[in-house]
């Protein structure tokens, strides 16, 4: 089974707030003999293909979850056991199973699943964020939950989970106060310091990185945790501005927002913030896992200033400060 992302590409660039996802399953085996059959999903724009499980080769002093590496069309992948990263006992044949290859965040990766089901073509509103239990638990790698009509599907956080698998390609690893492409003078500082960002992502591991990069750097930072939250807030600060006879840049001087997003994506947020007058000098930066070329093109048409692809945050800061102060 190959995936085209052609039909993702048009939900995009149209921004009509709608994502195509692959459903898959894991079988949690129980103590009994039966089975529990847990869903999942993973955005269509993020699968490359679907494959019978492949011949690996070990990889010495990898992550326990990773079964090991296989050659696909001259690239090394690496294979990670998800249900065993998620801590799910699952039968152990794999002749059943199914591979999920995936590029997101400038990387090949997969994972081994017990079946993939199908692809659903839902709405982002009917795509719902995590309860705050979930939210406020450090391990929680659950972004946003889909209702279906007899079973819940959980979208994971596949950017956290390649975190933890390659820790010295994550974002995790960028130090902005070693950075000496980024002006660090006491000047520089104290003047984003009058300056606040608004970071939209619905992974709080994504959400922490950014805040600590550009908090470190000295903006204030203030967040979402997808685009309707963030639409909220923004509606709010533009009936103070309103109110005080001020503008919507007294409130924030820059968006930063991901695209993939429970209730509203950032696609979305862009397109209906532009619409509105008080939005159309403020500027947007999209960050996101998969920001291709072609992606990149489809946000700057519904009126993003910039992107950056993910996971690419030591960019950040200097793209932040020139689209606040200029060149």
């Amino acid at each position: 089974m190959t995936t085209h992302a052609s039909k993702q590409e048009i939900l995009l660039e149209s921004g009509t707030n709608e994502l195509e996802i692959i459903e898959f399953q894991l079988r949690r085996q129980l103590p009994d003999g039966s089975e529990k059959i847990s869903y999942f999903g993973i955005n269509v724009a993020k699968v490359r293909e679907i494959i019978k499980v492949p011949e690996t080769t070990d990889y010495p002093n990898a992550h326990p979850s990773v079964v090991g590496i296989f050659n696909l069309r001259e690239r090394l992948i690496p294979l990670l056991d998800i249900a065993h990263w998620l801590k799910i006992p699952v039968a152990s044949d794999l002749s059943e199973k199914r591979v999920i290859v995936t590029e997101f965040n400038k990387q090949f990766s997969s994972f081994l699943v017990d079946g993939v089901t199908r692809i659903y073509r839902i709405s982002w509103g009917n795509v719902e964020s995590p309860s705050q239990f979930l939210e406020s638990r450090d391990t929680d790698c659950v972004v946003a939950v889909i209702r279906m009509e007899e079973r819940l599907i959980m979208i994971l956080d596949f950017e956290k989970i390649f975190a933890d698998i390659n820790p010295a390609q994550s974002m995790e690893s960028y130090d902005i106060s070693l950075d000496q492409k980024v002006l660090q003078s006491e000047q520089m500082v104290q003047r984003r310091g009058d300056k606040t960002v608004l970071a939209v992502d619905d992974s709080a591991f994504i959400r922490k990185l950014i805040e600590k990069t550009l908090i470190t750097a000295g903006y204030r930072v203030i967040s979402a945790n997808d685009g309707a939250e963030a639409y909220d807030m923004l509606m709010e600060f533009e009936q103070i501005a309103h109110s005080e006879g001020g503008n919507i840049g007294d409130h924030v001087s820059l968006i930063i927002s991901d695209v993939e997003m429970p209730r509203m994506d950032g696609m979305h947020l862009v397109k209906r913030l532009r619409e509105r007058e008080i939005y159309v000098k403020l500027p947007v930066i999209m960050f996101s896992s998969i920001m291709s070329e072609e992606n990149r093109r489809k946000a700057l048409l519904v009126g993003a200033d910039d992107t950056v692809t993910k996971p690419e945050i030591g960019t950040l800061v200097e793209m932040v400060d020139r689209y606040i102060f200029g060149p």
